[in-house]
């Protein structure tokens, strides 16, 4: 049972989900309305404590999150922050958090190059590209203790977890098993709100998006707790909703292109006949990890040009 406490503090959410876990939700807007900001992930044990994530980078964000756990936990000790991928999202909160905790910033090795890359998303009003900015800069400084891969366990007092490497939404995401519980932060590899843009190459990878998301339905979990939206109850059904869609749309997709609709300008309008300006660069990023999924498969063959890509 999900015990649930909300904060009365307009600027973040606090949800207790279990004795040991903490959900922290700072309200900033991000792309579309309605979207969820993301989640920061308080574990503790005793005064031992870990992060998952940390949130946005700005002076507001990191205050919000500094002062909720230092009023809640006056005597704990951070010993790490796992960032499950580099979006500054998620990232661009550790450099602050880690020099004012004395905490390690832990992530998977092949996020390194992205995480000191800046984003080239410019969507939003004035205010929310302001923000973009600092998280951006404040994610690039994001100071790395160490690089960490598929299995390694990770301990703080009693608190135990298991490093799961899940490519797909980025190259380098990594899902983190709290043993304790059973319950799974999966970052953006699955979030609690709908489906997750997958990264096209080389960046991410549908194909192993699809592989993650297999291997992470063999654990027995209590619950998945998402890079964004609420905790998940039933992690096996969420999983496979996931993997249904992806293959509903790559069907799709396939049945259009024997039809003959084979330029990027073609299947757009199909599929996505509707869409926001603001959310037209991820889609178009969407289609086509989606193409080079089906190409690896030798379904068909992609002919790339100055970005410019078509079946041929």
């Amino acid at each position: 049972m999900i015990k649930k406490n909300r904060s009365k503090k307009k600027d973040y959410t606090a949800l207790n989900i279990t004795k040991n876990v903490v959900q922290h939700t700072v309200h900033n807007f991000q792309y579309i309305k309605g979207f969820p900001a993301s989640n920061t992930w308080i574990v503790h044990s005793d005064n031992d404590a870990v992060l998952v994530d940390s949130g946005f980078g700005d002076e507001d964000s990191f205050l919000s999150l500094k002062n909720y756990i230092e009023n809640r936990f006056p005597k704990i000790k951070i010993h790490y922050i796992l960032l499950t991928h580099n979006h500054s999202d998620h990232s661009s909160g550790s450099r602050k958090l880690a020099e004012y905790f004395n905490a390690a910033v832990l992530i998977h090795p092949l996020e390194e190059k992205m995480l000191r890359a800046s984003s080239k998303s410019e969507h939003g009003p004035v205010e929310i590209k302001k923000k973009r900015r600092i998280w951006e800069k404040e994610k690039k400084s994001t100071p790395i203790k160490e690089y960490i891969k598929e299995g390694k366990i990770i301990t703080a007092g009693k608190l135990i977890f298991q490093v799961i490497h899940t490519p797909g939404h980025t190259l380098g995401s990594n899902c983190y098993l709290l043993k304790n519980d059973k319950l799974l932060f999966s970052g953006d590899t699955i979030l609690g709100y709908d489906t997750v843009t997958i990264s096209a190459p080389p960046d991410g990878d549908m194909n192993k998006y699809l592989e993650s998301l297999r291997r992470l339905k063999r654990f027995k979990l209590n619950y998945i707790a998402p890079g964004h939206g609420p905790i998940i109850n039933k992690p096996k059904e969420k999983i496979d909703k996931l993997i249904f869609h992806r293959l509903k749309r790559e069907k799709q997709i396939y049945d259009l292109i024997m039809e003959g609709y084979k330029t990027e300008q073609k299947l757009m309008k199909k599929i996505y006949p509707n869409i926001e300006k603001n959310l037209k660069s991820s889609a178009k990023n969407q289609l086509f990890a989606h193409l080079a999924r089906l190409e690896a498969l030798n379904k068909i063959k992609l002919q790339i040009e100055k970005d410019k890509w078509k079946v041929i």
